[in-house]
């Protein structure tokens, strides 16, 4: 079975490399619109100012945001263009991600019966966790760098996670577990939606939207596991902006990307569930 994870592992490294084309794209500042792709350039792309991307997450202050850099362009007219992250930092996350959930999936112990329905609730199961992780590696990139979660991708984040989890149900009859994902899910968007009616400042309908997925995914293993990704995510977060404060880089009104926290309080609970 450690077939599995290193298949897996790979599937990440080549989902990272298309990955990091889209976190390069949408790492625009507000104002601006992604720009066109150009698969040969796998450093950068450029953006045509235009309306801003619906979906932002938290506004624009300290984290990473790219400098604009120059290039030359055909008759030797410079034009934007925007640095991407390290180099292999997206493909090697992706891959590892991918790859520990696999290796978890496997090490969780022997299915129930060999039948395909079983083999297909499995199968649907890491197909989730694994799609919602390729894509919020993504979203923890493009927030790091300009504060924003655009709407494609955590629609795609969340279609992506409850379709399999539905087929997991179906093929399993765990409808208890997709009942638990559905309010999860809700849940979790609904109390982010209350904290950013509260203080828009600090929350972004981003984060919202994030929410409902990674709620689904850890309300399908059940409450408990929905409140610990949950705290985990504000716990990280507050460290984060505690130790900026320290080092005198934030103040109390600086907004930090939260979109990062919530994604490593989800899936450090769903690796330990």
């Amino acid at each position: 079975m450690i077939l599995v994870p290193a298949l897996a592992a790979l599937a990440g490294l080549l989902i990272g490399l298309r990955s990091r084309v889209l976190v390069v794209r949408y790492a625009v500042p507000g104002g601006e619109r992604p720009g066109p792709e150009s698969g040969a350039e796998s450093g950068a792309e450029s953006g045509a100012e235009s309306g801003p991307e619906p979906g932002a997450g938290s506004g624009p202050e300290p984290g990473w945001e790219p400098e604009p850099a120059h290039r030359s362009g055909p008759g030797g007219a410079a034009r934007a263009v925007r640095p991407g992250p390290p180099p292999l930092a997206v493909e090697a996350l992706t891959a590892a991600a991918l790859g520990v959930l696999a290796l978890r999936a496997v090490a969780g112990g022997p299915l129930p019966d060999r039948s395909a329905a079983a083999v297909v609730a499995w199968s649907a199961e890491l197909l989730a966790l694994c799609w919602l992780a390729a894509v919020c590696v993504l979203l923890a990139f493009v927030d790091a760098a300009v504060h924003r979660l655009p709407d494609r991708f955590t629609l795609a984040a969340y279609l992506g996670t409850a379709v399999p989890l539905t087929a997991a149900a179906a093929a399993g009859g765990r409808w208890d577990d997709l009942a638990g994902a559905g309010l999860g899910g809700l849940a979790l968007a609904v109390f982010y939606l209350v904290l950013f009616l509260v203080n828009p400042a600090g929350m972004g309908l981003g984060d919202v939207k994030l929410a409902a997925s990674l709620g689904t995914a850890l309300g399908w293993f059940g409450w408990d596991v929905l409140v610990a990704g949950a705290f985990l995510g504000f716990l990280a977060g507050g460290l984060y902006g505690g130790a900026l404060l320290l080092a005198r880089r934030a103040n109390r009104r600086s907004e930090i990307p939260f979109g990062p926290f919530m994604i490593i309080g989800t899936f450090a609970v769903l690796l330990a569930a």
